[in-house]
């Protein structure tokens, strides 16, 4: 009996293990706040597998240069002070995944995710606060921003799911 090669059996597997990377990449933010490389270059090398076996046409020069792009965005948010360097990665390894047709809904659901975790960071930091003390001193107890550690890599993690799920529909 000869193996028969099912290239959509093979892209399922790709998009199910970059699901679960990206998955693992979300954890180990929240856990650690930190994203390590790891993840993020697994991310990248298991692209090219995913493009070889997908039995639909796949865009892979268009979504390098959506991932450089975003990598580039990614690493001017790092540059501001507004991320951390594994969330710049994290972002441009999910945009090659992306690719030019999905990347706009995912910085879309990247940023939906990211605003939804940053106000319940806040909600569960201050309310408590300003709970005890009376909603009149409420915005005068805020510090400032940089004192609140936040996990971007789970809203990133949530804009790489969507898609990913995505590409599980289409294979």
């Amino acid at each position: 009996m000869d193996f028969i090669f099912a290239p959509d059996i093979a892209a399922t597997i790709a998009v199910l293990a970059y699901i679960g990377l990206v998955f693992a990449a979300g954890v180990s933010d929240i856990l650690t706040l930190t994203i390590p490389n790891r993840f993020t270059g697994a991310i990248v090398l298991l692209y090219p597998s995913y493009v070889l076996s997908s039995s639909q046409p796949v865009d892979w020069m268009g979504a390098v240069l959506v991932a450089g792009g975003i990598l580039a965005l990614g690493f001017l948010l790092f540059a501001l002070g507004w991320w951390g360097g594994g969330d710049a990665k994290l972002f441009g390894a999910a945009a090659l995944w992306a690719g030019p047709d999905g990347v706009l809904d995912f910085v879309l659901t990247t940023t939906i995710a990211g605003g939804v975790i940053a106000v319940f960071i806040l909600l569960q930091h201050y309310l408590p606060h300003a709970i005890s003390t009376g909603f009149f001193r409420f915005r005068a107890a805020m510090p400032k921003r940089k004192s609140l550690p936040m996990p971007y890599g789970v809203a990133i993690a949530v804009g790489a799911l969507y898609g990913a799920f995505t590409m599980l529909k289409v294979s």
